[in-house]
């Protein structure tokens, strides 16, 4: 296994769709990839200044949208599918609430994030979970547990894919 890559705008073999996308890490910003990554065609992945990405190994589908201002983590081996919006901050502060507009995202090792969903600031999704499709996850995910909803709700535990 080749270490250390990141391919950007893959496509799948025999496919004829290719969506332009973009990677953008402003001055201040920072990618760091500790393994084999791929993100496919569509990609709309921005890193604001004094934000971290951090890609272990594993995919990400097509048309990913990525906003990371404070820290986005993504573990090893994690599988996400098509049309996911991974995004670690708000940017406006809701006045009297006294939550931070941003927190940091972390994605533990072997996840599977489903179609068309959206992760928000500070969660931490653990180890071995499948987040459903359409879900919106707001909260922190158990290890090895099935999410699914708006917002997302553990519907399994002990559960693991392949």
């Amino acid at each position: 296994m080749v270490r250390d890559t990141l391919q950007l705008g893959c496509q799948w073999s025999g496919s004829p769709f290719f969506y332009p996308g973009h990677l953008l890490v402003t001055k201040g910003g920072a990618l760091q990839v500790d393994g084999s990554f791929k993100i496919f065609t569509g990609l709309r992945v921005v890193v604001d200044p004094g934000g971290i990405l951090r890609l272990g190994s594993g995919y990400i589908n097509n048309d990913v949208r990525i906003s990371c201002f404070q820290s986005i983590t993504i573990g090893d081996d994690v599988a996400i599918s098509e049309n996911v919006t991974i995004r670690d901050s708000d940017n406006h502060e809701v006045v009297g609430r006294g939550a931070p507009s941003s927190a940091p995202i972390v994605i533990g090792d072997h996840v599977w994030v489903g179609l068309g969903s959206t992760i928000l600031k500070g969660v931490r999704i653990g180890t071995g979970s499948i987040v459903a499709a359409g879900s919106i996850v707001t909260r922190d995910v158990p290890d090895k547990c099935l999410v699914a909803g708006v917002p997302a709700t553990v519907r399994r535990i002990g559960v693991s894919w392949k």
